[in-house]
């Protein structure tokens, strides 16, 4: 009878509402055991085919499953449109650098079976971040995309920058996790919760053990997200990294550090809601403002754009300091469009460094339209999206957090936002000019360029393109799912 008893208490997950990650964990671990077992040469032909269809399966499975919502595993893990449309994109974009990632480790001489495996793990635990309310998963979600990030960093053979820039990381990234797992014990110190829905609807009385909470919990992932004073590790680990998988931490990573703060945004009730904002838009305002100018002086492609990457946290931190739903709608739609938009970036780069003699300066780029006329015009697209000129998904994010800012009268933060414009001119526009209207320096050949690459390119330059011109595409997803975290 006790045994029958304790048999019923077990709840039975619900493998529905969890089958995309269930895709990448059997998928990993496959890559895993094959790179194990196989010989050199047939993992070089197994491990990005296998990597492949698990990838591609997981992709239609978010879709079979997108109308399922609900939560499972005890609470511990939820599936809501938020989750599933951040997955979505975060699982394209994974495609997209998997299918540079061979070419690229094989033309450096650095290509590991670690690599499939790792990739795999780090998206899963990305995948698992944005779906969960549970301290204690996000906790463990967020040291393992960690990991996975510095030990992927650090994965160019022979590379003392990619050593360094992976230290750095691994650094400041163990204080981040150690600051945002204080800020939940002390959360939880609040409201006897782990789970932030329950933080979220507690009525206690005394909020400093909350305020103190929040505070450490923004730290710790203000680290992770690159926002200054908390930036020091990003330029040398995007710089020092495999550059697809730089594209692979400025797109998904951002996106699944970002949605942890989106979901805690909630929180903030009318009590703390003009310090929430002053303290967010005065580290959006620094952040956009420093990675800007330091931009303008920086003579290599990839640490333009990590400061670039910089700037951009700003920007989405400002639409977080808005404590109403349209912030949150800003915020969802700036992430999306900023992760495709710098992976194309990235990947663009991660092409023109397999061009003999190339090393990631910006004078390289003079004339590049006439060697290599597909890349210089999808590279253009980028910019000028990152710039946040029409029609690209650039100019709607940018305009939506503009938006929420005048919602919320926050014009001080919002004049900010187009002096930092402004300022990123110089470097961006400064490129393309390079690109057409200067003769070339060099002749650039990228060598054995694949139709897939090609078309992972094409597919993120459209998408730059299209999500601005159609922006309800998302944006139905977007809005519900912004209203239905405020509801709670």
């Amino acid at each position: 009878m006790e045994v029958k008893e304790l048999i019923g208490t077990i709840e039975l997950p619900d493998l529905g509402l969890f089958l995309p990650e269930l895709i990448v964990l059997i998928t990993a671990f496959v890559l895993f055991t094959l790179d194990l077992a196989l010989s050199p040469a047939r993992k070089r032909l197994l491990l990005p085919s296998i990597s492949a269809i698990g990838y591609v399966s997981a992709f239609i499975s978010l879709f079979l499953t997108g109308g399922m919502t609900g939560d499972t595993f005890y609470r511990t893990f939820t599936k809501d449109t938020l989750g599933t449309l951040i997955k979505i994109f975060e699982v394209l974009i994974t495609i997209g650098v998997l299918a540079f990632a061979n070419r690229y480790f094989r033309h450096r001489r650095s290509l590991y079976g670690e690599f499939y495996y790792m990739l795999a793990f780090t998206l899963l635990a990305s995948m698992i971040l944005v779906s969960s309310y549970n301290l204690i998963v996000i906790y463990v979600a967020l040291e393992f995309v960690s990991i996975g990030f510095y030990i992927l960093t650090a994965l160019m053979r022979g590379s003392f920058i990619a050593k360094e820039g992976a230290y750095k990381y691994l650094i400041l990234g163990g204080l981040s996790i150690a600051l945002a797992s204080y800020g939940a014990v002390f959360m939880y110190i609040y409201a006897g919760s782990i789970d932030l829905r329950e933080i979220l609807t507690y009525r206690g009385q005394d909020h400093h053990y909350l305020i103190l909470g929040i505070v450490l919990f923004l730290i710790g992932f203000a680290i992770k997200i690159g926002a200054v004073p908390f930036h020091f590790w990003l330029p040398d680990a995007y710089q020092g990294a495999p550059t697809p998988i730089t594209a692979f931490m400025a797109s998904v990573g951002k996106m699944a550090f970002f949605v942890p703060v989106v979901r805690i945004m909630p929180l903030i009730g009318e009590k703390f809601s003009f310090a929430w904002m002053i303290t967010v838009g005065v580290i959006a305002a620094v952040t956009m403002l420093y990675g800007n100018i330091v931009a303008l002086v920086q003579k290599d492609i990839k640490r333009l754009l990590a400061y670039s990457s910089i700037a951009h946290s700003g920007y989405i931190l400002a639409g977080v300091a808005v404590t109403e739903t349209i912030g949150l709608k800003a915020v969802i739609y700036f992430l999306i469009a900023y992760g495709v938009m710098s992976a194309g970036a990235f990947l663009a780069v991660a092409l023109l460094e397999r061009s003999g003699g190339w090393e990631n300066t910006i004078a390289e780029f003079s004339g590049l339209r006439f060697s290599a006329p597909y890349l210089a015009f999808s590279f253009m697209i980028f910019m000028f999206a990152l710039l946040g000129v029409p029609p690209t998904v650039g100019f709607v994010g940018k305009t939506l957090v503009f938006m929420a800012l005048s919602y919320d009268k926050l014009w001080w933060l919002a004049l900010i936002i187009i002096l930092s414009t402004a300022i990123s001119t110089g470097y961006y526009v400064r490129l393309v000019v390079l690109m057409y209207m200067k003769d070339r320096e060099k002749e650039v050949s990228v060598r054995e360029r694949s139709y897939l690459e090609t078309a992972s390119l094409a597919v993120l330059t459209l998408l730059t393109i299209l999500l601005a011109v159609f922006p309800s595409a998302i944006w139905e997803l977007i809005s519900p799912s912004a209203e239905i975290l405020f509801q709670r």
